[in-house]
């Protein structure tokens, strides 16, 4: 398995990976591609903005995406999902741990050590009443689990609905620590990241995203 980072909107590959991500997420619980295509254009975050494609004989199997946060050298996964005919077959396993690399990267280039942290959302058995959804979300915690994620239990943390008409969804939030880190400086590192996506990267009214910051005591 190959993985290419796309900095261009106009490779090739980034087309054949939203194609993938479409396919995957009805419409009316994904981003719009103007996401995408911002998050890799804005001077403001494109360069720690990654978008990571999974190959397997030239064919897209994955996609990862992820901002790294440099003020407190944290970074926040986006996207992780691999194409149905590719599962059980390590791909996912094998595209968390490649975009964590690239993180820590970032990470390395600007502070010279890896990223304290990462963080990414995922959606618990509880928001589903379909059992074979249900399963899927027991199969993803313990994933997650296995590789140093763990969900947290200090406030109920609260995601902006990618349509920005909806209402804001509940949704688990699952750390990974590099370091030993105490709640004064997870909380604002979970602050400066849900920024960085939210605002910078989905362009989200910022009176709106403070808001939301602050019913979860961040």
């Amino acid at each position: 398995m190959n993985f290419e980072v796309v900095t261009s909107i106009d490779d090739p590959l980034f087309k054949k990976a939203l194609e993938m991500y479409e396919d995957i997420f009805k419409a009316e619980v994904r981003e719009d591609r103007h996401v995408f295509i911002h998050s890799l254009t804005s001077d403001y975050i494109q360069k720690h903005y990654i978008f990571l494609v999974g190959l397997i004989d030239d064919t897209v199997v994955s996609l990862s995406t992820g901002h790294y946060e440099p003020t407190t050298n944290s970074a926040f996964i986006i996207y992780l999902m691999t194409h149905p005919e590719y599962r059980n077959q390590r791909v996912g396993a094998q595209t968390l741990e490649k975009i964590e690399k690239e993180l820590h990267k970032h990470a390395q280039d600007v502070h010279g050590r890896d990223a304290n942290m990462i963080m990414l959302e995922s959606f618990g058995v509880e928001v589903y009443d379909d059992e074979s959804k249900q399963e899927d979300a027991i199969m993803r915690k313990n994933f997650f689990n296995r590789h140093g994620y763990e969900i947290q239990q200090d406030f109920p943390y609260i995601q902006p609905n990618p349509q920005k008409s909806l209402p804001p969804t509940p949704i688990d939030l699952y750390i990974k620590q590099y370091l030993p880190l105490q709640k004064d400086v997870i909380a604002p590192s979970i602050r400066s990241c849900y920024i960085n996506k939210y605002i910078h990267g989905n362009e989200n009214d910022r009176e709106f995203v403070y808001e939301l910051l602050e019913s979860m005591d961040l």
